[in-house]
């Protein structure tokens, strides 16, 4: 599939990030988080968790939580859950390692800092706080995520705290963080 994109000059300091879809639109992280992409296989679903987490894989003998961006910022489905272009972006958050699925993953692409502007103050109130900016590109609008804050701090350290992500999570505790 052959993509057209419009030229971005790329002046003073920029971000590399990674661009991917969720629904209809895109967002971003910064590369430094990903550690790899991977096809969407193998989850093994855990009882009683909130209906963003997805279940738990084993990455190369390290127990790995998956979550279901979409689910987590409460994005309406456009149609089948999962496609052959939906992927696992395995993120390194602090010292803990988390999947979140994406409908397809777009590009790596940098980005001139000067391009990303902050979120608007009219999504001040609204769940909002993991936008830490959009990226003005020539054919499109590229939201910046904190994946730390789309966890939430509280829920990081509920996910696992001390050893991390990949410990045991207790349904308790996430009815707690997720009231």
């Amino acid at each position: 599939m052959a993509r057209k994109r419009g030229k971005v000059e790329l002046t003073g300091d920029v971000e590399q990030i990674v661009s991917f879809r969720l629904g209809r639109e895109t967002f971003a992280i910064v590369v430094s988080q990903v550690r790899e992409i991977r096809k969407v296989e193998d989850i093994t679903r855990v009882p009683k968790m909130p209906q963003y987490i997805e279940g738990v894989m084993n990455l190369r003998g390290q127990i790995t939580t998956v979550v279901d961006l979409k689910k987590r910022l409460n994005i309406a489905s456009d149609g089948a859950s999962r496609t052959a272009q939906s992927r696992i972006i395995v993120a390194e958050i602090g010292e803990n390692q988390l999947g979140i699925i994406v409908d397809a993953v777009e590009d790596v692409m940098r980005v001139p800092k000067a391009s990303i502007s902050p979120p608007p103050k009219t999504l001040a109130g609204t769940d909002s706080s993991a936008l830490t900016g959009i990226s003005k590109m020539p054919d499109k609008l590229i939201m910046m995520l904190d994946l730390e804050k789309v966890v939430g701090g509280v829920e990081m350290a509920r996910l696992g705290g001390d050893p991390g992500i990949n410990g045991t999570i207790e349904q308790k505790e996430f009815a707690e963080v997720s009231r």
